[in-house]
């Protein structure tokens, strides 16, 4: 039960963060150093991809 309860409240904040992440605009991101694509690799499960570099 404790780890149900554990993985509810991950996937709540993470969707919560990606939400907010979703508001900025793409200079925002990019100045933190991701995309819209990261954002969209991590609301569909494949948040361990390896992280771009900053604007080259």
């Amino acid at each position: 039960m404790a780890f149900s309860l554990t993985s509810m409240f991950r996937r709540a904040e993470r969707k919560r963060v990606l939400t907010d992440l979703m508001k900025f605009d793409d200079h925002l991101l990019r100045d933190i150093g991701l995309t819209r694509g990261d954002l969209a690799a991590m609301r569909a499960g494949r948040h361990h991809t390896t992280p771009r570099r900053g604007h080259e």
